[in-house]
């Protein structure tokens, strides 16, 4: 009975799928993105897994007058909906066979080839029409550092489709649209890099030369002479601000002057036209005067804008939709150092900042008074981005040592579970790298152990797990067993050590707990652990293995994966995988959608990618539903501002 790693099987039971309540408030959308995710996973699995932590709200502490305005700005991305019944672009493939074939695709050109890319030939068996909608259909938003470099070696592998004998050209080429990806992904050196030796492709595709040129003034690494050499061939006013934009950063005061002068008499509404007179050296305007939200067009040169004229934006202001725009205001020194690190931690969500960049924006946020010393007690109202940056100061300014297992517990317990594998955990990985796994922090052991092992960071993560499995075991240490196994790949044929963590798992186990404990099985089946029937029956009170088959993932989509997988065609599996795990990714999706993707990309020779994507998904129900209380340690008294 033991359901196939890449094939869909029935279920012996059906659950009622629980409702999802629809956000009342926009700036709430956010934090109800897991709310989809528990109900799929309640029609695959039964009653819904609890994935984030009961305070679902986060807000900043009330402040002191001396402390800038509160900023609410979710952590985590927008609420991703299922996937709709019928999707445009996952129509199943006739066999190529069917059509003759003619030439290669000629934007076939890439970075990678071989064992760094895809293989030798990744498009092999599907043709360039089919392809195109799928390479448009990638998420670029994601919390998910696999699928985000997953689709990266995608999108820079070598390699051609085949054309069909008589195909009309396309709207948009090949590989105007894997530049316009890349850029998209937050990656414009891959995407300049891609476009150099696809010159063609560019010249012709506005979409692909913005994408691109946004991508490089969001980072802050904009070549003005190639940027605008890419324009030249379009006539839209995108390309005449950005000459205007490049003018006053050179400090070419003569054409600025000039550039302002036209723009004026063109475009007198838009809201670039003010921030241009400040760069000219005009006052500048009040910042809530400005509508990020009206110039969503152009929105990364009206940001890269404000940064070199050295104004502001609002917490009230935020594009709170646009990652890589938080991500701009959250390098742009104007903003008031609470609402950049907000807007980073969001961005950083999705991968648009890195961990020492959040390290950087917490280390500006300014404490006041005694904060450091009741950083605790803040933290049980306030789960926000303000009390991250304070107990990365308090961590700094702390020598007790039972102070800085605290300090570093309290930071790992307020990593959201979803994005422990991301940014955001990194940076409190940052803090745990300054405790050693010794007695002393034994409490801490399985919670800094699932951190590493999100991390991928796997010799800390021994290290951490084997403190815990000293200290004694218990139900917190069992739920570690399967993400040892799914990230290192030790024990995977071990039958008893499974039986072991099963009976461990399932003691006074509730039926959310059994609930998750079926999403593991599913993840360590998908990297190939023998999962016996009686673990299912057990597991799932005789309902057996879950199919899927009502997981809220398109049944077209589904069945391509299988079916390009089972056909050796790599690019095609990779691109449809990446289609099923969309912006959730396998932090939030239904595990049983995650170890369907990992045992197809496995079948394919991705068993490291598999691996990591399971791993990650692993790490989110790894662990009890509640956090542990850690002790507040008595420190020895001394002049150090420090945490309780």
């Amino acid at each position: 009975m033991s359901a196939s790693r890449a094939e869909p099987r029935p279920s012996a039971g059906k659950v009622r799928p629980q409702g999802v309540r629809q956000a009342t408030v926009p700036l709430l959308a956010g934090l109800l993105a897991a709310g989809w995710s528990m109900a799929a996973a309640a029609q695959a699995f039964g009653p819904p897994v609890r994935l984030t932590p009961d305070a679902a709200v986060e807000t900043l502490v009330q402040s002191r007058p001396s402390i800038p305005a509160p900023v609410i700005v979710p952590a985590y991305p927008p609420i991703v909906t299922p996937p709709p019944a019928v999707s445009p672009v996952v129509a199943r493939p006739a066999p190529v066979a069917r059509e003759p074939l003619g030439a290669p695709d000629p934007d076939g050109a890439g970075l990678l080839d071989g064992v760094q890319g895809l293989g030798g030939d990744p498009w092999r068996g599907i043709g360039r029409a089919e392809l195109l909608p799928l390479i448009a259909a990638l998420p670029v938003d994601t919390p998910s550092p696999t699928v985000k470099t997953l689709e990266r070696r995608l999108l820079l592998s070598a390699g051609s489709p085949a054309v069909a004998t008589g195909e009309a050209p396309p709207s948009r080429r090949l590989g105007a649209l894997r530049i316009e990806k890349l850029a998209r992904l937050g990656d414009p050196a891959g995407a300049a890099e891609l476009a150099g030796r696809l010159p063609a492709a560019l010249a012709a595709d506005e979409p692909a030369a913005r994408a691109l040129t946004d991508a490089e003034l969001v980072r802050g690494g904009l070549d003005c002479p190639r940027a605008l050499a890419r324009g030249k061939s379009f006539a839209s006013a995108y390309w005449a601000k950005l000459g205007l934009f490049c003018r006053a950063r050179s400090g070419d005061r003569a054409g600025t002057d000039e550039a302002l002068a036209v723009l004026r008499d063109s475009r007198r509404s838009d809201p670039f036209l003010p921030v241009a007179e400040a760069l000219a050296g005009a006052a500048p305007p009040p910042a809530r005067s400005l509508s990020l939200q009206a110039d969503a067009d152009g929105l990364a040169l009206l940001l890269a804008a404000l940064r070199i004229a050295r104004i502001g934006v609002p917490p009230d202001r935020l594009p709170l939709d646009n990652l890589p725009a938080l991500a701009a205001i959250a390098t742009n020194p104007a903003v008031d150092p609470t609402t950049r690190a907000a807007a980073g931690e969001r961005a950083a969500a999705s991968l648009f900042l890195d961990a020492r960049q959040l390290q950087d924006l917490y280390a500006q946020i300014p404490a006041v008074g005694d904060e450091l010393l009741r950083v605790r007690d803040i933290a049980r109202r306030d789960r926000g981005a303000r009390t991250r940056a304070l107990v990365h100061q308090a961590m700094a300014a702390a020598m007790d040592g039972r102070l800085r297992v605290a300090l570093a517990a309290l930071a790992v317990e307020l990593v959201d579970p979803r994005l422990r594998a991301g940014p955001v955990g990194g940076a409190a990985a940052g803090l745990l790298d300054g405790v050693s796994p010794t007695g002393d922090a034994a409490l801490l052991a399985p919670a800094a152990a699932r951190l590493y092992y999100a991390q991928g960071r796997l010799d800390q993560a021994r290290r951490w797990h084997d403190l815990a499995l000293r200290s004694g075991r218990s139900a917190d240490t069992a739920w570690l067993w399967p993400l040892a196994v799914v990230a290192t790949g030790q024990g995977a044929q071990d039958p008893r050590a499974l039986t072991e963590w099963l009976d461990e798992a399932l003691r006074g186990a509730d039926t959310a707990a059994r609930s998750r404990i079926a999403g593991q099985l599913a993840l360590l089946q998908a990297t190939g652990v023998a999962v016996p029937d009686a673990a299912w029956m057990t597991v799932t009170d005789g309902a057996g293995p879950p199919s899927g088959s009502e997981a809220g993932v398109d049944p077209a989509l589904w069945q391509r994966l299988g079916d390009a997988a089972a056909g050796g065609r790599i690019g095609e599996t990779v691109a449809v995988a990446l289609i099923l795990l969309g912006k959730a990714g396998p932090a939030i999706l239904p595990p049983v959608v995650t170890a369907r993707v990992a045992a197809n990309l496995k079948a394919v020779g991705l068993e490291p990618d598999a691996r990591a994507l399971v791993r990650e998904a692993m790490a989110v129900i790894a662990g009890p539903t509640a956090h542990t209380p850690i002790p507040n340690p008595t420190p020895n008294p001394t002049p150090n501002p420090t945490a309780e």
